[in-house]
């Protein structure tokens, strides 16, 4: 097994990525759940990480199949209690994870996409992964990456055109006396 240090340098610079991919997937209350368990799940598996290639990309494949894992899963959702009597964490990476945040508008659209349309325009255009990268991790062929990009990216642009119909008044012509 691979060093520590070696993991701490090559995977934690992406934690606020998988945090923030994470809360654009399931929402700020599981997010912070889904990105420890992607982390889990690479420190465990590290030594299948191939050096050299993009460890960005690594992290985003496995966050995308523990997610598919806890989707998946039906489970009994048991009540916490409190919450301010949890103990919080002893670093504050969040701040830096959610400095990058979506229009209220654009998150909205967003959830109304098919999840494999909103995995891939997510990877692509906030992430800017490579088709291939996101090819594999989604694990999929490049072409319907391509095709899931393009059909997600057409369907934004209606939600958010349909969206800001909804909210923006009709335009009154008033005419001026001359």
């Amino acid at each position: 097994m691979r060093k520590r240090s070696e993991f701490e340098a090559l995977a934690m610079p992406h934690l606020p990525t998988v945090y923030r991919l994470a809360r654009q997937m399931v929402g700020t209350d599981r997010a912070e759940d889904l990105a420890q368990d992607t982390y889990l799940k690479a420190w465990t598996h590290f030594g299948s990480f191939t050096p050299g290639t993009n460890c960005r990309a690594w992290l985003c494949r496995i966050l995308h199949n523990t997610w598919i894992s806890q989707w998946r899963k039906v489970r009994l959702e048991l009540p916490v209690g409190d919450l301010d009597d949890l103990p919080q964490p002893g670093y504050d990476w969040e701040h830096e994870a959610t400095r990058m945040t979506l229009s209220d508008d654009m998150q909205w659209a967003l959830d109304q996409l098919p999840d494999a349309y909103r995995w891939a325009v997510l990877l692509a255009d906030v992430e800017e992964l490579t088709y291939q990268d996101i090819a594999a991790t989604m694990d999929c062929p490049v072409g319907t990456v391509m095709s899931r990009i393009s059909r997600g990216r057409r369907m934004l642009g209606r939600l958010l055109n349909e969206r800001s119909r909804e909210t923006t008044p009709p335009l009154r012509i008033v005419a001026r006396e001359r």
